[in-house]
């Protein structure tokens, strides 16, 4: 993901970073942080150094952990965070950050389904 989030409130840069994190837990493999867009999103959030970026990934980690557990609490708080993006180029960059993430495997769960379905018809416009 390149970022460029000039133009996004800092409330929508907390929700895309909150929506990536959901897209993690959602895919259900966790692999390394190196590996997402995450750490390009962080930096251009102003996070440079990478302990600041483990610090913003474990603070927003710990604030979706409880609702992660939940299936239904995740995705009503998607669907908030979702609902942050209201400008159609911002819509189209956030589903683009998430898309990747949600459908990177062949294990592609009934949640990721639902989500990507759900977002992209919210979108739709």
């Amino acid at each position: 993901m390149d970022a460029d989030l000039t133009d996004f409130s800092a409330a929508q840069q907390q929700a895309l970073c909150e929506l990536l994190i959901l897209a993690i837990y959602a895919d259900g493999h966790l692999p390394t942080v190196a590996d997402e867009p995450l750490p390009k999103l962080l930096t251009a959030l102003g996070h440079t150094e990478e302990i600041a970026r483990q610090r913003e990934v474990e603070a927003t980690v710990a604030k979706l952990r409880p609702l992660a557990q939940f299936i239904s609490s995740a995705k009503d708080r998607a669907i908030t965070l979702a609902n942050e993006f209201t400008v159609r180029s911002q819509q189209k960059q956030m589903y683009a950050a998430v898309q990747p993430i949600m459908t990177r495997d062949e294990h592609r769960s009934t949640w990721e389904n639902t989500r990507l379905t759900k977002l992209r018809l919210k979108f739709r416009k």
